[in-house]
Order: structure tokens, then sequence, then C-alpha cells
């Protein structure tokens, strides 16, 4: 997690991005930083996000597309023995003034990320924004549109680990949801016009960097729920005889420990295998 208080950034923006600042009144330039401290919340300080790792905590981008930008910044709020309050305002310009048109705040222990992604595929970008709420409990990301000069939420989306994948016009959102340890469960989501729901095609493109996670993994330790995850992504990719064999030695390794429960999670997978070869015939 990357905190940085207000002063260190007000030397570190005018020393390396000079030439990041908003006009006004043609030839005035005002310095971000010190339009950010008049909407800081008490007590507040700014951050940037882990991911993408170079990202800093104040965006500029054009959303209504007249030319001025709007801009976002996000902050840490601490509280004692809570979990901090993560929360982003969006400042937008009118006439010679800057104004606070959204502002939200989510609790949580990271704030994960932050940036801006055309997740509908409308020429526009969104913006994205996840708080890790904890290690068990994983992200939640919250996806912002740009409607009637102001935000709406559009989408809330849990995930431990998460990635982009480029589609045709939009961007699919590859959802990996932890199963056991360092396994996951993954889902490739596309924006259809309302929601994000999954997506065949995606999936597919996003395939091989699942199987080379896993391949690494079983190298490293040849464990059940490894080969379940797998054989899971085999499925979803219509790897049909890749998904049978991964099934047969997740379940050997079950059976070798005697796992009931766990037996019975591969036959339910071989039975979702079977229900998915039939439907592609």
């Amino acid at each position: 997690m990357k905190k940085i208080m207000l002063p260190i950034l007000l030397l570190f923006f005018a020393v390396s991005f000079r030439p990041i600042f908003v006009h006004a009144n043609g030839n005035q330039k005002e310095d971000l930083l010190k339009i950010v401290s008049r909407f800081m919340p008490t007590d507040a300080s700014l951050i940037s996000p882990e991911n993408p790792s170079s990202t800093l905590p104040i965006q500029l981008y054009d959303f209504d597309h007249d030319g001025q930008k709007e801009m976002i910044f996000t902050f840490e709020v601490k509280a004692e023995n809570q979990p901090s309050q993560f929360g982003f305002i969006v400042l937008k310009k009118h006439n010679s003034d800057w104004r606070n048109i959204w502002e939200t705040t989510v609790q949580g222990v990271n704030l994960d990320f932050s940036g801006l992604v055309d997740i509908t595929g409308d020429g526009t970008k969104e913006y994205l924004f996840g708080v890790t709420i904890g290690a068990a409990a994983g992200s939640k990301l919250e996806i912002y549109q740009w409607i009637d000069n102001s935000f709406k939420k559009i989408a809330d989306i849990p995930y431990h680990k998460m990635d982009f994948v480029n589609g045709k016009q939009k961007v699919g959102l590859a959802v990996w949801e932890m199963y056991i340890g360092e396994s996951y469960l993954v889902d490739v989501l596309k924006w259809n016009g309302t929601k994000l729901v999954y997506d065949e095609e995606l999936y597919h493109k996003y395939y091989p960097i699942i199987e080379k996670f896993y391949q690494e993994k079983i190298s490293e330790m040849d464990a059940w729920f490894y080969w379940y995850c797998l054989a899971d992504a085999q499925i979803k990719a219509n790897k049909f005889e890749e998904a049978s064999k991964s099934i047969q030695k997740g379940m050997a390794l079950a059976k070798k420990s005697s796992m009931k429960e766990v037996i019975q999670d591969f036959n339910d997978l071989t039975e979702k295998l079977k229900n998915k070869r039939k439907h592609r015939q």
C-alpha cells in the first residue's frame, strides 16, 4: 500500500510532473494538489493503489468530452482499532471553480485498484475502484460509468485476483476467486449492455494464462485442489479430454487421502463435463 502525505506529494508533483496541470482562465495554471487539498476529508491522506503499480493518487480524464478533464483522487482515512476507510472523490470544473460531484468510501485493509478502463465499449472509460476487505474475503471491485455529468455504479464484483482481457471494442474482466490456498476458480466477464456476464470467447483467449499458472503450481506441489481448478478451467475452455485427465489425477489424490467430500466434488465436476460435452455436440 503506497500512502503519500500531502506535503511530500506537493514537492513530488512540482519536481517530477510539472506538465500535469489544469488550465484556468486561459494562461492561469492551478496546482493539482492545491485543488485537492480543498476537498480532502478530515484526517485523510492521499494514497496510490497497489494496482496498476504506476498509478498516482490523482487521475485526470475527460469523461464528458468537453475539453476539460475531470479529476479523481483516492484517499485513506485511518481509524483506531478499526479497518481504514478508502475512498475517492470526483471533481468537475464549473466556470473557474471546482466542485465535488461524487464521493464514496469503502471499509477495508488496502486500496488494491484504481484505474480507467472502457468496460462498456461506448468509447468512454469507466472508473474501477477495488478495495481489499481481507485475506480470506478478498477484494470488492466497484465499476462506475459516467452518465449525465455524474457517476453511476454499474457493477460490484468480488475477487481475489483480477486481470483484463482485450476483446472487440470491450475489455473483459478476468476474475480469480480463491478456492483453497493458492488455487482459484476463474471467470471472464464482459459487459452485455446491462451487466457483466460470463463470456466464453474471451475465456478461450485468456485460458493459456490460467493453464500456465496451474502447470507451475502442480510442478511445485501435486495437490488435488490445483487439478480441480485446472479441470474447471478446461471445461469452461471446452478442452474436454484435458479436463477428463485432470479430474482423474485430482480424484486419485483425493481417494488416496480418503477425502469423501472432495471425491464427491470431483464427481460433480465429472457431471459438469458430461453436460458441457453434450451441449457442445
